[in-house]
């Protein structure tokens, strides 16, 4: 789902918002292009140029029983063209061609030679020039992957005519044979012509594995300690795969022989593709669901096929590995591509490098893919993979390690995550308070509407009565309009209380009950204990705690006929105590029913209190309110 800033159309106005989001990757993109296509890849492929070659002529060759010069010699040879390709038999072949001298060079010649097997031999006029490893299958060694410029010495050369042999062996791995006409002629100039392809196909290839290497273990100790595991765990995999493919080709005496090392090839070859793809989607903030599991299920199912395929010479064998194997390529490649695509518009231009590092790796996937569907193939992410390779590294570290930062940048970065983190908290807190404050609000609201509704609208319910009566008693309606007052002033002290204590909010109750009680000729006995506090007792609790005192008080002036009603506040074994006690004539058994026990227990139970009415022994009624102590504090009651 695209996001705001996404959604929202770029104004004409805003071209820096333009140029930020478009503008700048896609110079970035065009600028490494440019420098790869013009600087990079004509420095990769040098040119060998013109040199004076010596004519080869008269090749003939032939299938052998072993690699030996006796058995070339023996053998029934056939007249052929350069370049030679025998396919698709393992074992021996020989191939020899002629060249001519008028004299014999001081220095001698060199020698170029352009040869496709496992091993294999040269030989000049019948004497050994070059001879690596074993020659005997199965147990063979694979040099012939070497590629160098060699001396032909002037003591092998002869006026005339001279004999050029190559004895070669491959196993059922790939069994194509290939010869083209090796390069020949002067030393000093074909080494110096030689020189830099060289470096490329040796020294070169060693660097780049090294490099790979050391940067998948890199990537996965980082891996290891880190986030983004998506990511650094297919860098892990392009870095070893690129890499060991490498190493196949330098291991001249591997373990593996045959189709099973053939295989192990093409699995490494096969897993760069989705290695690529993987990486595409795992880069940006968009990856696509279940394209690992797709991509791996076709490598798997590739890399179980080929095995079959070379062991029982399916279809054209190798050849048809080889085509499926740059099918896959071309379209996973064309899947990078557009997964790179819909990451690239979630990138936005906060990852310019990481873009123009990418742009350049896609291109030449797809570029490498093409030819080789056209059966030319380019070698550009082979020659360019180390550097692909570090710019890849560099793009993820520029943007995530913050180690190669100095500590000022750290600590301004830090500081204004920092800030911009407070900044949100606080408007969350601002915002969770209003709507706290407004909760709050509205229950009071509710509250002494409900309060006002149930006291002072039954007291006036009760006076409008009493006026339609025709002929109201007036004591009835002082009365009325006195317990309304009382409530309505109950109501609001409960309201105006600074603290949360019910020690404190009893006092304002005092001076309500004083005039009352002295009206009817009763004694106030006020008894509480300074010391003692009684804490979260808000509005509602205290408004609770008077209809309490008012209704015990109320009960006792009109059922009992007190002479004097006290009022204790203490702490006791039991909890904490308020006790209201009048010396009347008790509320009697059969009125016990009717005194409003029933709305005092249930104002007591929202208090967190216990109510508990009895008789004095010299006479009148005594009505506590209990708060079980607490062992940790005192008691509270609910808001």
């Amino acid at each position: 789902m695209a996001s705001e800033a996404d959604s929202v159309p770029m104004e004409a106005s805003q071209p820096s918002g333009w140029w930020s989001r478009l503008g700048r990757p896609l110079v970035a993109v065009l600028a490494l292009q440019l420098l790869y296509w013009l600087a990079v890849q004509p420095a990769l492929v040098v040119p060998v140029g013109k040199l004076e070659r010596i004519g080869l002529h008269s090749a003939v060759y032939a299938e052998l029983g072993e690699a030996t010069l006796d058995a070339w010699h023996s053998a029934d040879k056939a007249d052929t063209e350069l370049p030679w390709e025998d396919c698709c038999r393992a074992g021996y072949r020989g191939i020899e061609m002629q060249f001519d001298l008028s004299e014999i060079p001081a220095e001698g010649l060199a020698v170029v030679p352009i040869v496709g097997s496992d091993n294999y031999q040269m030989w000049l006029n019948g004497s050994l020039l070059l001879s690596e490893g074993r020659m005997q299958l199965p147990d063979h060694t694979y040099h012939g992957n070497v590629r160098a410029v060699f001396r032909l010495p002037s003591a092998a050369l002869q006026e005339g005519s001279n004999r050029l042999l190559f004895l070669m062996v491959r196993d059922r791995g790939s069994p194509h044979f290939f010869v083209a006409a090796p390069v020949v002629g002067d030393y000093a100039s074909i080494r110096q012509a030689y020189r830099f392809r060289a470096f490329l196909l040796n020294e070169y290839n060693t660097i780049s594995y090294t490099i790979g290497l050391t940067l998948a273990w890199l990537a996965l100790v980082v891996l290891w300690r880190g986030e983004q595991r998506a990511v650094l765990g297919w860098l892990v995999v392009l870095f070893a795969a690129w890499s060991l493919r490498l190493i196949w080709y330098d291991a001249t005496d591997p373990p593996l022989h045959g189709e099973a090392r053939m295989a192990l090839l093409y699995a490494l070859v096969n897993l760069l593709p989705v290695a690529w793809l993987n990486l595409a989607n795992s880069w940006g903030p968009r990856p696509t669901r279940w394209v690992w599991a797709w991509s791996l299920g076709l490598w798997l199912l590739l890399t179980v096929v080929t095995p079959f395929i070379l062991y029982h010479d399916w279809f054209e064998g190798i050849e048809t590995v080889n085509q499926l194997g740059m099918l896959m390529t071309a379209a996973l490649a064309l899947a990078t591509l557009v997964v790179f695509a819909r990451q690239l518009r979630a990138m936005g231009g906060e990852r310019i490098a990481e873009i123009a590092v990418f742009s350049l790796c896609v291109s030449l996937i797809i570029v490498d893919a093409a030819t080789a569907l056209h059966g030319r193939g380019s070698q550009n992410v082979a020659t360019s993979m180390p550097w692909l390779m570090l710019g890849l590294v560099a793009a993820f570290l520029a943007r995530n390690v913050q180690l190669f930062r100095s500590s000022a940048q750290i600590n301004r970065l830090l500081s204004e995550r920092l800030e911009r983190r407070e900044a949100e908290l606080t408007r969350t807190h601002e915002q969770l308070r209003e709507a706290e404050r407004s909760q709050v609000l509205a229950a009071e609201r509710h509250r002494l509407m409900q309060d006002m509704h149930d006291g002072v609208g039954g007291q006036l319910a009760a006076l409008l009565s009493l006026a339609r009566s025709g002929q109201p008693d007036p004591q009835s309606l002082l009365r009325a309009v006195a317990d309304g007052l009382t409530d309505l002033r109950l109501i609001i002290d409960s309201l105006n209380q600074i603290d949360d204590d019910l020690a404190l909010a009893l006092g304002s109750l005092r001076s309500r009950l004083q005039p009352l009680l002295d009206t009817a000729g009763v004694a106030l006995r006020w008894q509480l204990d300074a010391k003692l506090s009684l804490p979260g007792f808000g509005p509602e609790s205290v408004l609770q705690v008077y209809r309490i005192v008012q209704e015990a008080v109320s009960n006792a002036l009109r059922h009992g006929q007190p002479g004097e009603v006290a009022i204790a506040l203490a702490r006791t074994e039991e909890g904490v105590e308020l006790r209201i006690e009048d010396d009347g004539q008790g509320m009697g058994a059969q009125r016990g029913s009717g005194l409003g026990l029933g709305a005092m227990a249930d104002r007591a139970q929202r208090v967190g209190a216990r109510l508990e009415l009895g008789a004095r022994p010299a006479g009148g009624t005594i009505v506590r309110l209990i708060w079980p102590l607490n062992p940790s504090s005192a008691p509270q009651a609910p808001r």
